[in-house]
Order: structure tokens, then sequence, then C-alpha cells
């Protein structure tokens, strides 16, 4: 799949660094051109951005839902008939994330665990995310687990602060920002669960169906838009030679070369004048010796 195919109407996310500092750039992609993906202009501090160096970009596709990240070659803005766009450029094929990694979303709210049933001994813990295979959990160190354990979590999340109960098993230990964590997969993958995992999704990524596509001009259709678009991109790509002046077709055209000036071109003449001029002098003066 290459960068012009993504769809009209699709999430576009890019991340940039300017001057050193990181910034993330919201836009909207409208269609593709042979140069790259037209999308919605972008200002950084009422200036239009140009990224010539490459950046990351994160689209999810509206056609298929699914998310692509790939390095741009270059962000800049273009004019067209319609107003001012940016265009993105990607030379590489662009392929969709893994779709057997399960997606984790962020919840970092306190909860109780038990280990291996013990539910006399209750611990702390924070929630950090979850996912559809799995739960990750912030430890005080002062609590040991090992890998294998059985871990009973329960935590509230949500404006009602529902209760969600979940048993899991110890994977992996890592760390938090140098805090003890500890990776769980999941054993019982319940209703509250996959309503938890709904609502966070939504709240990340918007439903498709909810985001309009963008419609430079109702009254032709987008091929035509697309064509025209071009057509712009085209004019300021390869500017066009100025009318006023007429260049002779010779290739030999002392006018059509670049390293000679015309200031030199003159002197020469000038040059070649004086020595006619002298040769005649010269002939006439042999003619007088006759």
């Amino acid at each position: 799949m290459n960068v012009n195919d993504i769809s009209n109407g699709s999430e576009v996310k890019i991340f940039a660094s300017i001057s050193g500092h990181g910034i993330v750039l919201m836009t909207q992609a409208i269609f593709g051109v042979s140069a790259g993906l037209l999308v919605k202009p972008m200002e950084y501090f009422g200036k239009y951005m140009q990224l010539l160096e490459p950046s990351q970009v994160e689209i999810r596709n509206k056609r298929d839902g699914r998310v692509y990240k790939f390095m741009s070659t270059s962000i800049a803005p273009v004019k067209t008939r319609y107003g001012n766009f940016h265009l993105i450029r990607c030379s590489s094929k662009l392929e969709p994330e893994n779709s057997r990694k399960a997606e984790r979303f962020a919840i970092e709210k306190l909860g109780l665990f038990a280990v291996n049933g013990n539910t006399l001994n209750l611990k702390n813990c924070i929630v950090h995310d979850v996912s559809l295979r799995g739960i990750s959990l912030i430890i005080d160190p002062s609590t040991k687990v090992k890998i294998g354990d059985q871990i009973d979590v329960k935590f509230r999340y949500g404006a009602t602060l529902h209760s969600y109960e979940l048993t899991t098993t110890v994977v992996r230990f890592f760390t938090v920002k140098e805090r003890p964590a500890i990776g769980c997969s999941i054993s019982n993958l319940n209703v509250d669960l996959i309503s938890l995992l709904s609502a966070k999704k939504n709240e990340k990524y918007p439903p498709i169906e909810a985001v309009p596509e963008v419609n430079l001009n109702p009254e032709v259709s987008e091929t035509q838009q697309i064509m025209e678009v071009e057509e712009d991109i085209a004019k300021q790509l390869i500017p066009e030679k100025p009318r006023g002046s007429r260049v002779s077709e010779n290739p030999l055209d002392p006018a059509n070369l670049e390293h000679i000036e015309r200031k030199t071109l003159r002197q020469k003449n000038k040059e070649e004048k004086m020595a006619q001029q002298a040769k005649e002098i010269e002939n006439l003066l042999d003619l007088r010796d006759i």
C-alpha cells in the first residue's frame, strides 16, 4: 500500500521535532495524488509547517480501520486552486501494525490484588494498563511474587466507578519509571473487560463513520479534483518558462549556454569588431605601399 492510497477522511497524526522540541500535529487526509497524500493544512504559531526531515506519521485508514505507521520523506505546503494544503511524501510501502499484537490502553487506577487466592492478605497496586491478553500492575517493592503465581485483581474505573475483577497469571517483571511492575496474562476474559476495552478504544479512536470526508468542490467528481490538484502541484514542482523572452531552440546558441555570461558575449563581440577594423586598416596600408 502506498501513501497516496490512504482514504479520504482518514485521521493523520504527525510526530515532528522543531528546534529540539517534540510536537504532535493532527490533520485529516483529503485524497492521494501521484506526488503523495494531500492533507488539511497545518499551522504552527500562525505559519504553515514545512518538515523537510523525516517525521513519524501515524494514520488510521478510514477504508479498513487499520493503523499505518511510517516515516515521511517530507511534509510541505502546496498551493492549489482550492486553497493551501500540505503534501505528505513517502518513498516506502505502508504496512499496517501487527494485528496479532493486542493494543494496550492506559488505566492508572488504584487496585487490590491477592496472590494465589490469599484474600486475607490483599496487596495494593496501580493498574498501569490493560489489553485483551493481559494486564500490568505497578506493585510495592516489598511485595513478593514470582513467575506463574495466580493474581486476582480488583479495581474501579469509569464515571460510575464500575468494579472490575480479573484472574491473571504472572508472566514477566519490568519497571515503570523505576518502580517494580509485573505483567500478567488474563485467563478469564469476561464481558466487563471487553466493555472496558471497547470504551477505551472509542476514546482513542472515534468511530470511523463519525469522521466526515473532505470534498473540495461538490460540483465536480473527486477524480476531476485530483486531476486539477495534480496540475497545480506540477506547476510548483516544474516552474513554467517566462513568456516575455524568446528563447532559441538551437542548443548551441550562446544565449542557451548558462556558463557564458551576457557581459562576456558583449565583450567578445566588441573585441571581434575592433579586430576586424584593425585588419581593414592594415589592408589599406598595404595597398598604399603598392
